[in-house]
């Protein structure tokens, strides 16, 4: 069986303070995309296994969250998981969170497991601070790491996503935050708190932010590398992406309040 992995974007991303568990409060909100990565499941095996495109199988979060469900709750199934890989590595659009949640929430169902969505949040937030709102299946405001959630109102548009080719560490990120930097935080839709470091040092993304500023105004998803601008129509943005340079992948898609996911695993009757 397969089942949607969706990307998301963050509307806004604000930190607002080092925490003393060495994790940073942060502030956004979160919406999924109709686009994203697929992932397939057989329960007709005799192995557990995880398989995806340029990630080993120790460091991919969903081969984490599959062994995390097993030895928590002394699972004796095994499945093999395929990951079709469309959201790049880094690119602030949440694939590896995504695609944990997909397993976390697939696996719970298939398995019987029976734990409700808040338990599944917590486990997810023991692998990623990103995890739980894939889980949640609903676009939200998020504070605290970005697991406490409120309901936010936000208009589901049509988006040219722009994906440069690098790729950015969150971890690294996040490290290099210095205390000056919080003078400079913004609670605003259209803020990102780290667009001035990536744009510094990433030419391939201050290239692209470049280009679309030309036309609309561009937003980074989370600490990047991706970028997206908001149009009124399919048409609109295909108009310019015609244009676009040759230093990265573009799509247009649409952003959603509801993850595809959640509708998938209701309409089966497992």
């Amino acid at each position: 069986m397969i089942f949607s992995s969706p990307a998301k974007i963050n509307k806004g991303f604000n930190v607002i303070k080092k925490r003393s568990d060495g994790f940073h409060d942060i502030e956004t909100n979160f919406q999924f995309l109709e686009w994203g990565d697929e992932i397939e499941f057989n329960f007709e095996t005799n192995i557990s296994q995880v398989s995806c495109p340029g990630i080993k199988e120790e460091n991919n979060l969903a081969y984490k969250a599959l062994n995390l469900l097993k030895k928590n709750f002394k699972i004796d199934k095994e499945v093999t998981i395929k990951i079709k890989k469309n959201i790049p590595l880094g690119s602030g659009l949440g694939g590896g969170s995504s695609n944990a949640a997909t397993v976390l929430h697939v696996l719970n169902k298939f398995w019987k497991i029976n734990l409700n969505k808040n338990d599944l949040k917590d486990l997810g937030s023991s692998l990623g601070s990103d995890i739980p709102i894939f889980i949640e299946g609903e676009a939200k405001k998020a504070k605290g790491r970005g697991e406490i959630f409120s309901k936010t109102d936000l208009k589901e548009e049509v988006i040219l996503l722009i994906m440069p080719n690098c790729n950015i560490s969150t971890k690294k990120a996040f490290e290099e935050i210095k205390q000056n930097d919080f003078k400079e935080s913004k609670n605003k839709e259209d803020f990102n708190f780290f667009e001035k470091w990536v744009r510094e040092n990433f030419k391939e993304v201050n290239d692209s932010f470049n280009w679309i500023e030309i036309f609309k105004k561009g937003n980074l998803s989370g600490t990047g590398s991706a970028i997206y601008a908001k149009f009124n129509s399919f048409e609109e943005a295909s108009k310019i992406m015609d244009n676009a340079p040759e230093n990265g992948k573009y799509l247009i898609t649409r952003s959603i309040n509801k993850s595809p996911l959640i509708k998938e695993l209701n309409d089966i009757g497992v």
